[in-house]
């Protein structure tokens, strides 16, 4: 019978290594504004094996320590960039398959449906969303279903169920 123990640093980082895939989708944020959600993203994006985070008229001081700190340092790997909705009108065309995470009126099941395509995912403000220009530069739409009262979950921790579909779906 083989011993269950927890793997150490080094362990860790060479199952990794071996696992390693960075080509998840792109990460954009419209209009965040929590250094707290900032950090978690980081760290989830990592995780997942995105390289890149954009930051869509974001207000958040990206040298914050407070985001290093959260992320466990994983913004030292990830490239993060900040830029307006104007110049992000031309970056768009980057994109093949832009998805928004955003719960609205035509916004699909993503367990029902295919985001393995996906090479761009928006997330929105922690309260107000995504804005609907954003919006209507996506390719589609898809939520996260919800079967508590609560009709949303943080940012970050829908992040986290999307890119997993989404490798899921990518076969890991």
């Amino acid at each position: 019978m083989t011993l269950n123990t927890q793997l150490n640093g080094d362990q860790l980082y060479k199952r990794q290594i071996d696992k390693r895939k960075l080509n998840a989708p792109v990460i954009i944020c419209d209009g965040l504004k929590t250094p707290d959600n900032l950090g978690a993203i980081l760290r989830v994006a990592d995780a997942a094996g995105s390289s890149e985070i954009i930051l869509l008229d974001s207000l958040i001081d990206i040298k914050n320590k407070k985001i290093s700190k959260l992320s466990r340092s994983t913004d030292k790997f990830i490239n993060l960039k900040s830029m307006s909705f104007e110049n992000f009108i031309m970056y768009r065309s980057r994109f093949s398959n832009m998805l928004a995470l955003e719960i609205t009126t035509v916004s699909s099941n993503i367990f029902d449906s295919d985001i393995s395509h996906c090479d761009a995912v928006i997330l929105g403000h922690e309260s107000t969303g995504i804005r609907e220009k954003v919006l209507a530069l996506c390719d589609n739409t898809f939520h996260l279903p919800m079967f508590g009262t609560n009709g949303s979950m943080n940012i970050s921790h829908a992040l986290i169920v999307f890119l997993y579909e989404w490798r899921r779906q990518d076969n890991l």
